[in-house]
C-alpha cells in the first residue's frame, strides 16, 4: 500500500478523500467520525526499519485486535494515519497486516508530521530527558510533562506546550472534518498512531489520570474519541474512552482548540 506524506493542515487529504465517496442519495442527517489514537508500542528507538521490540510488537496487536473486532467493514472507511517516527510506523505495518488478514480496506494510509514525536533540536539535549528520569526514578513521560525545565521554549528542545500546539491542529482538522465532510453515509474511522507527549495532555484534559503520578497513556495503549455532527441543527457532540471511562458532553473549543467536558 502506498504511504502518502500528508500537509499538517491535510487539507488536501480531505478534498481528494470525501470527493471520491461522495454519494448521490439524500444527504443524511449526521455526519459520524471515529478515530482511536494509540500510542506506539515498545521500541528500541534506533529509528532503523521497524525499532519496536517483541514485547512492543505484542502491545501493538493487543490494541489492534480490540479495534478490529470492533470495524464494520460495511458500515465504516478506515483511515490509517501514523507519525514519520519509525516505532509509529512500525506499530502502524502490524495494524495493516492485521487488516488484510482479517479483509478490511484501508481506504487511505498516510503520515501526518504533526503527530510525529518531538522535535530533536538537540540530540544531547535528549539524553538529558532520559537521564533526568533516570536519576528521579520515573518514565520521561512524567518528567516531561510537569519538569520545569521542559516547559518554557528553548531552542534546544521542543517544549510540551509547543507539542500541544501542534497536536491541537490534528485534533482541529478532525473537528473541522465532522462538520465539513462532504455526505457520506458511513462512519469514518481515524486509527492514529502516535507518542506519548502527543496523547497525554488530550487524556488528562478528558479524564482523571494524572502523568506525574505514573497514570500516562502506556506503550500501545487506545484512546477513543467519537465525533457525531448533526447537519441539521449544526451541533457537534463528542465522546471518549478510556481505560474503561467513558466521557460524554465533550465540547471543543475553536479558540483554544482544547477538549473540554460541560459541566
Amino acid at each position: 500500500m502506498e504511504v502518502q506524506v500528508l500537509s499538517p493542515a491535510l487539507n488536501f487529504f480531505m478534498k481528494e478523500t470525501f470527493s471520491s465517496i461522495e454519494k448521490k442519495e439524500k444527504e443524511p442527517g449526521q455526519t459520524k467520525v471515529e478515530v482511536d489514537f494509540i500510542r506506539h508500542g515498545k521500541s528500541s528507538y534506533t529509528e532503523q526499519g521497524r525499532d519496536l521490540t517483541p514485547e512492543g510488537e505484542k502491545q501493538v496487536l493487543a490494541s489492534a485486535r480490540e479495534i478490529i473486532e470492533k470495524i464494520n467493514p460495511t458500515k465504516e472507511i478506515v483511515v490509517l494515519l501514523s507519525s514519520p517516527a519509525a516505532r509509529a510506523q512500525g506499530s502502524a505495518e502490524i495494524i495493516t497486516g492485521l487488516m488484510e488478514e482479517k479483509g478490511i480496506e484501508i481506504y487511505k494510509r498516510g503520515v501526518v508530521s504533526s503527530m510525529r514525536n518531538f522535535d530533536q533540536k538537540d540530540n544531547k539535549y535528549l539524553e538529558g530527558l532520559w537521564q533526568d528520569a533516570e536519576k528521579a526514578g520515573v518514565s520521561a513521560d512524567q518528567i516531561y510533562a510537569k519538569h520545569p525545565k521542559y516547559q518554557d521554549m528553548n531552542e534546544k528542545f521542543e517544549t510540551q506546550g509547543e507539542v500541544r500546539k501542534r497536536a491541537a491542529r490534528v485534533f482541529n482538522w478532525i473537528r473541522y472534518l465532522a462538520e465539513h465532510a462532504k455526505k457520506t453515509d458511513k462512519t469514518i474511522h481515524i486509527i492514529g498512531v502516535s507518542h506519548f507527549e502527543f496523547l497525554n495532555p488530550i487524556m488528562e484534559d478528558l479524564f482523571d489520570f494524572k502523568v506525574e503520578e505514573g497514570k500516562g497513556i502506556t506503550y500501545g495503549e487506545d484512546l477513543r474519541i467519537r465525533f457525531d455532527f448533526a447537519r441539521q441543527s449544526k451541533k457537534l457532540a463528542i465522546s471518549a474512552e478510556f481505560r474503561g471511562q467513558k466521557k460524554d458532553n465533550i465540547i471543543f473549543d475553536k479558540k483554544t482548540r482544547k477538549f473540554i467536558i460541560e459541566k
